[in-house]
């Protein structure tokens, strides 16, 4: 994030730096040039007073001109005209105050090129300190300008990835549910039920950016229990969850594609049961969810393989900016055309224990 700088913060720097050289120029004046306190101390103030209100000057002023590559030589020309200024109205206030006293007159003669050249000095370092503060607030407020582009385009093409996965799901459900009113009602409005649960735990979910990890498992076995109903039978769910806090935060919608799509291949092609493995545990700070179906290599392919474990890919990585986060494995029986397909995520954990509005 861009470091922001304050412009009371700077204001009030100058005006300390400015003040400790009053007190050594009244120093300096008392001590040095035997001038009596008081003259000493209203000459110290008037000066860095007037000196501090051209600092204000060159930082507020819309039409100071700051080049827009540092040269030495048009600073030295700002700083020469704004130093003469200073000078002349400096010692045109401080003798009319002291009313042309003698002994003043004469210290202002003498101190004349040390108090210029002081002056000086000061501007010319003033002019090119506020130089590099312009030029750092321009480029904080581009940076902070991309940084907000960026976050907006990562968010739009997540909240894009999500919604790719549900259409499908819902468009099969609905279908199963046309099958299943003729010849079995009641399951039919049990999958009903369960569909509208899912759908509005879902919607709830779209303005998170974290969930709890029991409510990703709860819209889970949500999502089981209605392709339960669907393929009846055919479908067999082992599940394993060692995940002590369930409070840990995850983001949504990872799990659930990982799901269906080991439904979907496990089962296509086939007329006996299939099983599906899901496993999910915690370690080193780490959440990782395992799921595996069987396969069969002589069987053609569903149309619109690696769509489901593509969209994740992209998820994690916009997420965490890693694409080592999702593993696949295949475990192919000796001897024989079917196997064992196995997805593995590793999801970062954060120690927050509420969700992200």
């Amino acid at each position: 994030m861009p470091l922001k700088l304050n412009s009371f913060s700077i204001n009030l720097g100058i005006a300390i730096f400015l003040f400790t050289l009053v007190a050594g120029q009244c120093f300096w004046l008392f001590h040095v040039q035997h001038l009596f306190l008081v003259g000493a101390l209203t000459d110290a103030l008037c000066s860095y007073i007037l000196l501090y209100g051209i600092f204000l000057f060159i930082r507020y002023s819309p039409t100071f001109y700051i080049p827009k590559y540092l040269k030495i030589g048009v600073i030295d020309l700002q700083g020469m005209i704004l130093t003469i200024a200073w000078v002349f109205f400096c010692k045109y206030l401080l003798l009319n105050i002291f009313n042309q006293l003698p002994q003043y007159v004469y210290i202002w003669d003498q101190t004349l090129v040390i108090r210029g050249f002081v002056g000086w000095i000061l501007i010319c370092s003033f002019i090119a300190i506020h130089f590099f503060v312009t030029e750092f607030e321009k480029y904080s407020a581009v940076s902070e300008q991309k940084q907000a582009t960026e976050q907006l385009r990562k968010e739009a093409e997540l909240f894009k990835l999500r919604q790719q996965l549900q259409p499908h799901f819902l468009f099969n459900s609905l279908n199963s549910i046309n099958a299943l009113i003729g010849k079995h009602p009641q399951d039919a409005r049990r999958m009903v039920q369960q569909l509208s649960d899912y759908l509005r735990n879902n919607m709830r979910k779209e303005d998170h950016e974290r969930v709890s990890i029991h409510d990703e498992l709860s819209d889970l076995q949500l999502y089981l229990g209605i392709e339960l109903v669907r393929f009846g039978h055919r479908l067999n769910i082992k599940e394993h969850f060692d995940v002590p806090d369930q409070e840990r935060l995850m983001p949504p919608f990872l799990i659930q594609p990982l799901v269906e799509n080991a439904i979907k291949f496990g089962l296509y092609g086939t007329i006996g049961t299939v099983t599906i493995e899901i496993e999910a545990f915690e370690k080193n700070n780490t959440l990782t969810f395992k799921i595996c179906n069987p396969f069969d290599a002589t069987n053609v392919t569903p149309k619109g393989t690696g769509f489901g474990l593509s969209s994740i890919r992209r998820r994690l990585y916009l997420l965490y900016a890693r694409n080592d986060l999702l593993h696949i494995e295949q475990f192919k029986k000796p001897f024989e055309a079917s196997g064992i397909f196995c997805v593995r995520i590793d999801i970062p954990l954060n120690n927050t224990n509420s969700p992200n509005p």
